[in-house]
């Protein structure tokens, strides 16, 4: 696995619903650039609500989704900070860790995807409105997944990345759950057994605060 890009961006007022703030425009970074546990320096989040924070500090997407989606666009049009080869979210597991230069993340959720992601991509894709692309995109269980940095540090673009497994401070084995099977079971949840993991990720302490309170009120729901 490889580090393709680095990307970070300002928020600023875009195009869409009237000039709404967004941060999803990135720009690439060449030469090292700093990680701390709010992200990487030079990036910004325009909604702190569902964005940023310790448990989303950087976001990661597999290059291997812009053919995917048929993006034809620079790396960091998704919104992601690092575009990485040789990932996949159905092998990409919650609390693994990358470790990129000195750097080490660790998986805390996937994305879910808004209306700005397929904004922004209508502007320069051949996806006939934004309903089909979040619908595929959705529906693909590829969306990328969200880090807190567990170890501050820099990287730069080809950096090396390495994937280690999750190591618990409280020695109990966890089940493995991938990025991919954990956004299918929130969001479309048709099966026990989907409801059998999404207890199993509240349960993870990997999991961000923001995931884990909205699984909780899902199976609160369902009960």
């Amino acid at each position: 696995m490889q580090l393709k890009a680095v990307n970070v961006g300002p928020a600023k007022k875009v195009a869409w619903r009237d000039g709404v703030s967004s941060a999803i425009h990135k720009g690439h970074v060449h030469g090292l650039v700093q990680v701390g546990f709010l992200g990487l320096e030079g990036d910004e989040q325009a909604d702190l609500i569902n964005h940023g924070g310790a448990d989303k500090a950087v976001f990661v997407m597999p290059e291997e989704n812009y053919a995917r989606f048929r993006i034809q666009a620079p790396y960091g049009y998704l919104g992601e900070n690092l575009t990485i080869s040789g990932l996949d979210e159905k092998q990409v597991c919650l609390g693994e860790r990358l470790l990129v230069g000195s750097v080490v993340l660790e998986v805390t959720q996937p994305r879910s995807p808004c209306w700005k992601l397929a904004e922004q991509v209508l502007e320069t894709s051949d996806w006939s409105s934004a309903a089909e692309f979040l619908d595929a995109y959705s529906q693909s269980g590829h969306v990328g997944f969200y880090c807190r940095v567990l170890q501050e540090g820099l990287l730069k673009k080809g950096d090396e990345v390495k994937k280690k497994p999750f190591e618990p401070e409280d020695g109990i084995t966890r089940p493995k759950l991938t990025i991919h099977d954990l956004f299918l079971a929130k969001h479309y949840h048709r099966s026990e057994a989907d409801w059998a993991l999404l207890k199993q990720a509240a349960a993870h302490p990997a999991l961000s605060e923001a995931w884990r309170k909205a699984i909780a009120k899902l199976i609160q729901q369902a009960s």
